[in-house]
């Protein structure tokens, strides 16, 4: 069986995101802020699954205070324009990831300590082809998610969890 394996880090240029960004919004009518910009950055300079509130803290880390209402409006334009996901996971706030830096991937859960861990494997979306194919359906998209509880005795994420979810 093949082994899962972290999903393909892909480079991307983030002057090019911003770019693809405004466009987006100017397409739209809507205003391109140094706000929006930089979740944007905040997003793509920052590995990891982040909820409203991490997002809100990072832009602080940047020296620039954004409204609870702007970091909402802005992440649905993000996840309009295809270069920000929106997650839900069971029991967690919704979490937001950069859509085109890394490659298709599933995620692990871990129940206790909220850890998520991205992975790939192969032979996984094969099979999910095949289910496919056997009823007579082209893919389009999946959504997969494992759930587990950690084994580790002395998870340092369970004893220290703040409810970050990175």
């Amino acid at each position: 069986m093949a082994q899962a394996t972290k999903p393909e880090a892909k480079t991307v240029d983030l002057q090019e995101l911003e770019e693809q960004f405004k466009e987006f919004l100017y397409a739209g009518k809507g205003k391109v802020t140094n706000e929006r910009l930089a979740l944007l950055r905040a997003l793509y300079n920052n590995d990891g699954h982040f909820s409203v509130d991490q997002l809100i803290e990072l832009t602080l880390e940047e020296g620039l205070k954004v409204s609870r209402a702007t970091v909402y409006r802005t992440l649905d334009l993000l996840v309009q324009s295809g270069l920000v996901r929106k997650l839900s996971f069971e029991n967690q706030d919704t979490c937001y990831e950069s859509a085109l830096n890394s490659g298709h991937h599933d995620h692990i859960v871990c129940v206790d300590c909220h850890h998520i861990i991205e992975f790939f494997n192969p032979e996984l979306e094969a099979i999910q082809d095949d289910i496919l194919k056997q009823h007579q359906l082209k893919p389009v998209k999946h959504v997969h998610q494992l759930y587990g509880t950690c084994m580790v005795e002395d998870c340092p994420r369970k004893k220290s969890d703040t409810g970050k979810n990175r």
